[in-house]
């Protein structure tokens, strides 16, 4: 490979690791024999900007004893995942008594993303969390703290910009995949997306018993059916999933990459989208405003309802993660 490698042949390597990560399958010691200890550095800074060092850490763990991962990278490693776990132990606890707090108030949480996302891993605590989301019928958008964690309270379950007649019952399988499909798309189309979010997807085809019938006729209700296949065909060629394609080929899988390679976690690791972060209100919102306009070739292609929605919904102030 050389120390020029280019950063195709790095991201071909990057997610052989995760797809190991994700699924406990040894990468052959062969395929990793090229790589120097900067190229350890470039594995390691992508599954960061991505948000996945646990999933990376679990891949090496399974590596053969043959190949030789730099101390700096096996030490960072470890850190990494010492921080994970005791994010994850501090998460479940605070989730465990906000839930208490609101059955004693009458209310019925119904928990997205996140810590329910763990549960899909083979090592739960490693799954890199951030906010606590939940959903709770006939309330409004708002936000608080609970225990050191920011949580916020969505009115929808789906990001979905208007009303669909016959989406699958709450919870489900096929709702809770149709939530995690839509959050992806609404990152897509606006300020970007991650590589955890989608192992998130990936491992949730797995994990969660859907009827593939009732799904794609969900996806068909909702019109995200065209985007659901693109989104199968990036999970089914890059992360090793099982995502359904509804009996039609499979698309180009490439558009979707561009965006992940671009932003990472929500955008944040796109310089530009960084410092826009770090204005006021005003500022924030009119640079997202500016990446849904550059996003709507991609979003006219695959979910042409979402660009409207998406900015309508910004503009009431509810676009958030």
């Amino acid at each position: 490979m050389g120390n020029a490698a280019p950063s195709d042949a790095i991201t071909g390597i990057f997610l052989l690791l995760l797809r190991s990560g994700l699924y406990g399958q040894p990468v052959a010691a062969d395929r990793l024999a090229a790589l120097t200890p900067e190229h350890w550095n470039t594995l390691l800074s992508m599954a960061r900007r991505q948000t996945v060092t646990g999933v990376l850490a679990s891949a090496v763990e399974q590596l053969p004893g043959e190949v030789k991962v730099p101390a700096a990278i096996d030490y960072a490693l470890m850190a990494e995942t010492d921080r994970l776990e005791a994010n994850y132990l501090k998460m479940s606890r605070a989730v465990a008594s906000l839930t208490q707090r609101l059955l004693a108030e009458g209310l019925h949480p119904v928990y997205l993303k996140g810590l329910e996302c763990a549960r899909f891993y083979p090592v739960p605590e490693r799954r890199e969390l951030g906010d606590i989301d939940l959903w709770l019928p006939h309330s409004r958008d708002h936000h608080f703290t609970h225990e050191g964690f920011d949580v916020d309270v969505h009115s929808r379950y789906y990001d979905l910009y208007r009303q669909h007649a016959g989406l699958p019952e709450i919870p489900s399988p096929e709702a809770e995949l149709l939530m995690l499909n839509v959050h992806i798309l609404k990152h897509a189309c606006s300020a970007g997306v991650g590589l955890r979010q989608l192992c998130d997807m990936a491992l949730a085809y797995s994990a969660l018993p859907y009827n593939p019938g009732l799904y794609r006729e969900a996806c068909r209700r909702a019109g995200v059916l065209r985007w659901t296949r693109l989104l199968s065909s990036f999970l089914n060629q890059y992360l090793g999933a099982d995502a359904p394609l509804f009996g039609l080929p499979a698309p180009d899988p490439a558009p979707l990459l561009k965006i992940v390679r671009r932003g990472g976690n929500f955008g944040h690791h796109n310089p530009s989208r960084l410092e826009a972060l770090s204005r006021r209100p005003f500022l924030r919102k009119a640079d997202t405003f500016w990446r849904i306009l550059c996003a709507t070739p991609f979003s006219l292609r695959y979910a042409p309802g979402t660009v409207s929605g998406l900015l309508a919904t910004l503009f009431k102030g509810n676009l958030g993660a």
